[in-house]
């Protein structure tokens, strides 16, 4: 908890000392332009994919369909979208690969869901349907500990 304070407090100061190096090699106005754009740009993000969200959850909720890939894909965005509204470099390189994980993940069926695997009940597990390839060792390697002769 103690190296979580300490790299909230350590944070502002990175970003700040970036956007000095920047506003150094680039200039202060197109330093500007980068911050007010980048703020703007996360705005933008989370006010579309936020309202997004709602409406396919609602819809998903209303169907009686599992909403878990509406939540991974909105989580992606909405999280990108907050480190692009904070200014500074390192946020909005830290907002790049939430960017690329939203997009991937964007459209995949879940769990029970029509394309996805199947999901069923046998006693008190849940079984997730998997994928199975002919010619690969399916078999665990064998814990001494565990077996009990």
């Amino acid at each position: 908890m103690a190296l979580f304070r300490v790299l909230l407090l350590i944070l502002p100061l990175l970003e700040l000392a970036s956007l000095i190096v920047l506003g150094d090699r680039i200039g202060v106005g197109a330093t500007l332009l980068w911050v007010i754009g980048s703020g703007l740009l996360g705005l933008v993000l989370i006010q579309r994919q936020g309202w997004s969200m709602l409406q396919q959850l609602q819809i998903r909720m209303a169907e009686n369909r599992s909403p878990f890939a509406v939540l991974k894909t909105g989580m992606w965005w909405l999280l990108a979208g907050v480190l692009l509204m904070i200014p500074g470099l390192i946020t909005d390189t830290l907002a790049v690969p939430c960017l690329v994980m939203a997009l991937v993940s964007r459209g995949k069926p879940g769990p029970g869901e029509p394309g996805g695997p199947s999901v069923w009940k046998q006693g008190d597990t849940t079984i997730i349907e998997g994928e199975w390839r002919d010619g690969e060792d399916q078999r665990a390697p064998r814990d001494h500990r565990i077996e009990r002769d």
